[in-house]
């Protein structure tokens, strides 16, 4: 979840080629830290890093698999259809806890109880990963990022699973991640709208990094029967405060704007709305279609923000009353079963505006075209 340039990569893979044959001293250590959440986007869910430390032989070097190059040819196409190789880099410790002191976001470190065996085969793990073609991956939200891949380096040198006993266990992946966006409601909006039918999965993995603090504590390491660590460490506070309300970016103004929109009853509004809301339905099918990311596969949205809009508009438009009505109602059908299928889901109250306003406009074409039909008769 951290951004830094390929050339920093391959300076530190000189390193690393140096020090791939070193063998750790008794008093080496391998610490996972966390980096708490910020208010950026980048940062709302925080950050994983694993470090590898021995001062007999002077090694202190951070492991981090949240990195990528902007410079990737069709960096944006790539990130968007789920094939952006994200790879990891080394920095120095002292290096990783200054960028969070500057952005005075929490860093926690847990040093891991590992056998003087263990210690070492994580340490060449790391290292056989910085210097070869596996140092590359596809990123994927929830299966694989900077969390997770670490994860993957500690249960095999542990030779046990994370536990998934924590607060979270039992909610939804959709609801976990609204925990995360207090006051950030229009990126909580996005999220919700452009996320499928896979977040509504109950947690089956760890993938934030808070989440893999959390089981930390309660995991054990099967060669020892020992616990995995004893102590989390607080290296820096975190000072920042949370995003402090806006009204703009919040459901208010999200309802005002609704509102404002469904109070205006012309058709040149409605018909530009249903357009809208049309074009969006397309792009969230084309998104789930062209996208390798199954978080945005089997997107429900759709039926909100039907594609189906777009003929209802060209029937009204061409006056054609059947087939206008018609489609109305099939259009009502549609969004009544999207309703139904919201009523268990976190998202609700989020998305009724929407709902409302929808049904407001097919209820004012549906009464239009009768009119119509009606006067004709």
């Amino acid at each position: 979840m951290r951004k830094k340039l390929l050339s920093f990569l391959l300076f530190f893979i000189s390193i690393s080629g140096f020090s791939q044959q070193r063998i750790l001293s008794e008093n080496a250590f391998i610490s996972v830290l966390t980096a708490d959440t910020g208010n950026e986007l980048y940062s709302l869910f925080g950050h994983t890093a694993i470090r590898v430390s021995d001062p007999i032989n002077g090694i202190d070097v951070v492991y981090n698999y949240g990195t990528f190059d902007f410079r990737t040819p069709n960096f944006y196409l790539k990130f968007i259809k789920g094939d952006l190789q994200y790879f990891v880099s080394t920095s120095t410790y002292e290096g990783f806890v200054e960028e969070y002191l500057y952005e005075q976001r929490g860093v926690y470190e847990q040093k891991l109880n590992l056998t003087q065996a263990q210690r070492q085969q994580l340490y060449d793990s790391l290292n056989g990963v910085l210097s070869s073609e596996s140092r590359f991956y596809t990123y994927k939200f929830v299966d694989r990022n900077c969390t997770t891949m670490v994860l993957e380096q500690v249960e095999h040198a542990i030779k046990n699973k994370m536990s998934l006993q924590i607060n979270d266990f039992g909610k939804t992946n959709r609801s976990i991640l609204y925990g995360y966006l207090h006051n950030h409601f229009y990126e909580n909006l996005g999220i919700n709208i452009m996320f499928g039918l896979k977040t509504d999965r109950d947690l089956y993995n760890l993938y934030l990094p808070l989440q893999f603090m959390e089981s930390i504590k309660i995991t054990k390491n099967n060669v020892t029967n020992q616990p995995l660590t004893n102590v989390t460490t607080t290296i820096n506070p975190k000072n920042n405060s949370e995003m402090p309300f806006s009204f703009w970016n919040s459901f208010y103004a999200y309802l005002l704007i609704i509102l404002l929109i469904a109070l205006v009853n012309k058709k040149a509004v409605y018909l530009t709305w249903l357009v809208i809301s049309a074009l969006l339905g397309v792009f969230l099918f084309w998104i789930g279609s062209y996208s390798l990311h199954e978080e945005l596969s089997l997107n429900y949205n759709i039926m909100l923000f039907n594609p189906l809009f777009l003929v209802l508009v060209f029937f009204v438009l061409k006056k054609n009353t059947k087939w206008t009505l018609l489609t109305a109602y099939a259009c009502a059908s549609i969004l009544l079963v999207y309703l139904l299928l919201l009523l268990n889901k976190v998202q609700l109250l989020m998305f009724l505006p929407f709902i409302g306003l929808n049904g407001l406009v097919l209820w004012r074409v549906i009464k239009k075209t009768k009119f119509q039909i009606s006067n004709f008769k």
